[in-house]
């Protein structure tokens, strides 16, 4: 019996004229653990959202949608709860409590369950996600990755049938997203629960998947295994091709390139490589015997030149309170004109405070801030807000 069985599903929005889901049709097998991707705005959160009533938006659907052969919406809000977990894409969003404890436990507290069993679920979701060293902290204390690790514990503890996750590393660095990610792998394989998510780490998520749907203007355009979606996107020169992993774009463009021609085309010939390992495989067997020129990459930093500074920290200290630890240490930077700097880092090591302190929205209590070797501090006439512009994180910040 699938977990969810999706007939012909149309979605519009109200006022507008173009649906966001038209004709959706598949079936999502228990234990299954299916990736779906496509472009913004193909209509990934709006299925999503269809699948559990109470986030369902608000607009004309038509269609079915079945879960163990039931009608959604005859499926009572109580039992969607415990049977249908759900992972937002902002991790402050799903928070109700100020205490980790607390946000294990808010969910089983809310169905009603007896103390006993919320204190062994909840010990039961600490173990399992490793949370033990942080079970008493505020989750004011958390990182993004932390705060998201505990949103997915909050709900599987529940013991959820379905695990549905919208983009659940959208706000998390490299490394937590990583960790994440393969949490969600472990609960598959271990635990069995269905897993139906949305991401764009393509390159992490494909190796753990049984399945892809992928989306297009609202329609699906491929539902198959990972290894044959770069086949399809390649008979249609589809631009979601270029955000395959790497092995499977590397494979789909020498395919095209007919360099397999006059060889033994059955060495990868059914599925893309989908993972590194794959990839290393097959061009090892395509290129066998064959002599191979070596490539000389020009390094670009060999041939600029000095150039004047532009952005220039020296020594910038900066706390957000007078009794808090220091989030930047003694930082010096230089920036020149024309140069792509990029700033890599951890959640919580103090990227979005430094790019605040060189916006002028921040001030550090030591160091100094020079912008066309000029203090920050000096500039009181307006002429930051036109050498410099900065686009935060969240969009919705700009919107007055």
């Amino acid at each position: 019996m699938a977990t969810f069985a999706i007939k012909d599903l149309s979605f519009t929005y109200p006022e507008r004229e173009q649906p966001a889901l038209s004709n959706v049709s598949f079936k999502v097998e228990y234990g299954e653990f299916v990736v779906v991707c496509g472009q913004t705005g193909c209509g990934k959160s709006t299925l999503l959202r269809n699948l559990k009533t109470v986030l369902a938006p608000h607009g004309k659907r038509e269609g079915e949608i079945l879960f163990y052969d039931r009608p959604i919406e005859t499926i009572s809000d109580r039992e969607q709860a415990s049977r249908i977990g759900y992972v937002l894409q902002n991790p402050d969003n799903q928070i109700v409590t100020d205490k980790v404890w607390h946000e294990l436990a808010f969910g089983l507290e809310s169905l009603g369950y007896d103390t006993k069993v919320i204190r062994l679920r909840v010990a039961e979701m600490a173990n399992f996600f490793g949370i033990q060293s942080w079970f008493m902290r505020d989750v004011s204390q958390l990182s993004g990755g932390q705060k998201q690790t505990l949103n997915l514990a909050s709900v599987m503890a529940m013991q959820p049938d379905v695990l549905i996750l919208d983009e659940p590393t959208a706000q998390l660095d490299p490394i937590a997203a990583t960790d994440f990610l393969e949490t969600v792998k472990k609960i598959n394989r271990e635990i069995g629960t269905t897993i139906i998510i949305t991401e764009h780490r393509l390159e992490d998520v494909f190796p753990m998947a049984d399945r892809v749907i992928l989306m297009d203007k609202g329609k699906i355009l491929a539902n198959d295994v990972p290894g044959k979606v770069g086949k399809i996107l390649a008979g249609v020169n589809h631009p979601m091709l270029l955000a395959m992993p790497s092995p499977m774009q590397v494979y789909e463009n020498l395919a095209q390139q007919k360099v397999l021609a006059g060889k033994n085309e059955e060495v990868g010939a059914e599925n893309s490589p989908v993972t590194v390992r794959e990839g290393r495989t097959w061009l090892t067997d395509v290129f066998a015997g064959k002599q191979m020129s070596r490539l000389r990459v020009e390094d670009p930093r060999e041939s600029k030149t000095q150039k004047e500074p532009l952005i220039q920290l020296k020594d910038v200290w900066f706390r957000y309170s007078k009794d808090d630890v220091d989030v930047i240490k003694g930082l010096s930077m230089q920036v020149e004109k024309g140069q792509l700097y990029c700033i890599v880092g951890g959640n919580g090591s103090g990227k979005t405070t430094a790019l605040s302190i060189i916006g002028g929205t921040r001030k550090p209590y030591r160091g100094k801030v020079l912008i066309n070797g000029e203090k920050l501090t000096k500039q009181r006439d307006g002429r930051i807000h036109t050498d410099l512009a900065i686009l935060p994180q969240n969009p919705q910040t700009l919107f007055v």
